[in-house]
């Protein structure tokens, strides 16, 4: 004999609402990492392109650094300052973090071995490889959250990675500086106006 579901019709139906709701917050959540990551990569580019053209060329290493450094600091900071305000994440904005920070600590390492072994990696597939990370975890935050955006912006990005190798490498940070801008910075700013609006 089948035992009877201990979850109702309204229950399940409750439960699925708030699934809906947690993944519609995570969606939110992302607004201000993205416009963060994408305003000091667009930056970044534009200013190690000026210093290139000024030959300052040992201070694009340290520019970079400092950039990704503030970015995580400002990124993480915020991220607690959240924690502490609602008391607790969702599960799904705790996925997000971890796969972010993890696209980030690769990025770095890429960019360490890139600088130190130019001869062995280009900067142009070490971008490749950085825009396949960034695609691929949106993938999976579209996957999470069932936003169509999310999606597209991964699109744009795996787009992003082959075109970085068809180009001149000279033009490689620029596609990657343009695709931070209008798949980071200005959606970024959009969810986090959004958030903002929501949590008033």
């Amino acid at each position: 004999m089948n035992e009877e579901s201990s979850i109702s019709p309204d229950q399940q139906l409750e439960l699925i609402a708030r699934m809906l709701e947690e993944s519609r917050k995570t969606f939110l959540s992302t607004g201000f990492s993205s416009m963060v990551w994408g305003g000091f990569v667009s930056v970044g580019t534009a200013l190690s392109y000026a210093f290139e053209s000024w030959q300052w060329y040992t201070a694009i290493g340290l520019l970079w650094a400092l950039l990704m450094l503030s970015a995580f600091l400002i990124v993480l900071r915020h991220s607690k300052h959240a924690q502490h305000k609602h008391l607790k994440t969702t599960s799904l904005h705790k996925i997000s973090n971890e796969m972010w920070t993890f696209v980030v600590g690769v990025t770095v390492l890429y960019g360490i071995a890139g600088y130190f072994c130019p001869q062995n990696i280009s900067l142009s597939y070490v971008l490749c490889v950085v825009s396949l990370l960034v695609g691929t975890a949106y993938w999976i935050n579209s996957s999470m959250t069932h936003y169509l955006l999310l999606r597209i912006v991964s699109a744009l990005w795996i787009i992003c990675s082959i075109v970085v190798l068809l180009v001149q490498a000279f033009w490689s940070p620029a596609v990657v500086g343009i695709c931070a801008f209008l798949c980071d910075f200005i959606p970024g700013i959009y969810l986090y106006a959004r958030e903002r609006k929501e949590s008033v």
